[in-house]
This record gives structure tokens, sequence and C-alpha cells, in this order.
């Protein structure tokens, strides 16, 4: 349970992917005359592109608003974008067979391929054993997801344009991948290191205003400050007892009942 509580974006994240996944390959149809449903092939490419936007989106937000939690979903968003694109070439191997891998190899093919063996080395690198044996050039692997993020969406836009079974099964996923595409974009330009300090300038400069613009709720100071004993003493252990009894009530003399009272219990009452 404890776990749970501290892995529940992690879990929730593999949930969702895989009922994503189960849906595709379960409703999914490539029936030609079936209008009302969505081909697997092509949501299967689409949930790629989805979930590699999710894994470049997590550093930005982190960078930019301090949301560490969402570093543990970096990886896994990349891993199921890089199991959807696998989905995504067996169904159309299904489909077609290898006869679209005849030369010349169109180019949005070429570009798919190329999204896909970049995807299959980061995923196989994806653990501590390459890390070490990768040493620094593991990082300068890892940014190749950028590449492939711009071929995967370039090669869906180009695809759908050219396909007329998406114009039948979907004909908003050309309007669709373009929103893909401008996120792609920013999220490419938020990590140049130029904008990158423009922005958290920016961000830090707004967050000061907004602290600047809280109410200021003045808290109440005391004329004097509280005494607990008679003025004049330094510590209690030095303050007399028939002091003690007189501030207390000082129009009466209890000092020899007071000092009864210290060897005699019962006139304590």
């Amino acid at each position: 349970m404890a776990w749970l509580t501290s892995n529940w974006r992690w879990a929730a994240l593999n949930l969702w992917a895989g009922s994503v996944l189960t849906l595709v390959m379960s409703l999914g149809r490539t029936d030609w005359n079936a209008t009302d449903t969505f081909d697997p092939g092509l949501e299967s490419g689409k949930w790629a592109i989805r979930f590699l936007l999710v894994c470049l989106a997590v550093t930005p937000l982190h960078t930019y608003f301090g949301w560490r939690s969402l570093i543990s979903l970096r990886k896994p968003a990349g891993l199921w974008a890089f199991g959807f694109a696998v989905l995504h070439v067996l169904v159309y191997l299904k489909e077609a067979g290898w006869a679209w891998l005849a030369w010349p190899i169109q180019f949005y093919i070429a570009l798919g391929l190329l999204g896909l063996l970049i995807l299959t080395a980061l995923a196989l690198t994806s653990n501590r054993w390459a890390m070490r044996r990768l040493r620094k050039h593991w990082k300068r692997l890892h940014r190749l997801v950028y590449l492939a993020g711009s071929a995967g969406v370039m090669h869906a836009i180009l695809a759908t344009s050219a396909s007329k079974k998406v114009l039948v099964h979907d004909p908003q996923a050309i309007y669709e991948l373009n929103v893909y595409l401008a996120a792609l974009v920013v999220l490419l330009v938020v990590r140049i290191p130029l904008v990158r300090r423009g922005l958290k300038q920016t961000l830090a400069l707004r967050r000061s205003q907004r602290q600047a613009e809280l109410p200021i709720i003045p808290l109440p100071i005391p004329d004097k400050p509280w005494q607990y004993g008679p003025p004049g003493y330094a510590r209690e252990m030095t303050i007399p007892l028939d002091d003690l009894v007189a501030e207390a009530h000082p129009q009466e003399d209890y000092a020899p009942l007071a000092e009864d009272a210290l060897f005699n219990p019962s006139r304590r009452n």
C-alpha cells in the first residue's frame, strides 16, 4: 500500500496505457465498409505519437514548474510509445505484407522506419546496465528522441494525407496530427538554452510579483513583554517566597502561612 501511495502516477499511466492497448487490439477492425469504427493501424500510430509527446513534455514541466513527481513517467511513456509503434508496424505487415518495403521506399515510410529504429535503440538502452556501459554516450544517444518525434509526426502527416483508407476511417485525423506537430514544435523550442533562460526568468519574475501582491496581515504586538515574576530578579530560583505571595495578594500578609504550608501539607488547604 505504501508503494502504491508513492507511485500512483506511474501505476495510473501504465494502467491507462494497458487499457488503450486492449481497446485497440480488441475493437479495431480493418474493414473498409465499417466507417463507424477505427483502424487499429491508424490508432496505434496515433497513440505512439501521443505517448512520445507525453515523454517529451515531462522535462519542460519539471524545468519550468518544478513538477519533479512527473520524472518517473518519462521512461514508461517512452516505452509505451515504442510498443505502440511496433504494433503499428505489425498491423500494416499483416495487411500488406512486405510489399510496402519495395524499392524505392516512399519518403513517409522511410521517416517511419527511422523513428522506429531510434525508438528501438532507446528502448533497449533504457536500463541501468546500458547507462553504465555507455556512460556519457548514453545521454547523447537518448537525445535522438527529438529526431524520433519529428520523424514520427511527419511520417503520420504525410501517410495520412496520401491514404484514402485513412480518409474513410478518420477524416479528421490530418487536423489532429497538425495539433501534434504544433505541440512537438513547442516542446522542442522550449529546450533551446536561450529560450529556456528567458522563460525561467519570466516565470520567476511573475512569481515574485504575485508574492508582492499578497496582502500583509499585521500581527498584534503587546505593549510590553509578559512578566512571569516580580521585576528585578534574573532567575525564578532566586525569588524569595515572600515576594511571590505578596505579589499575588498585595493587600494581605500571607508570608507566615505560606512558609508554614511548605513544611505542613495539612495546612495547605
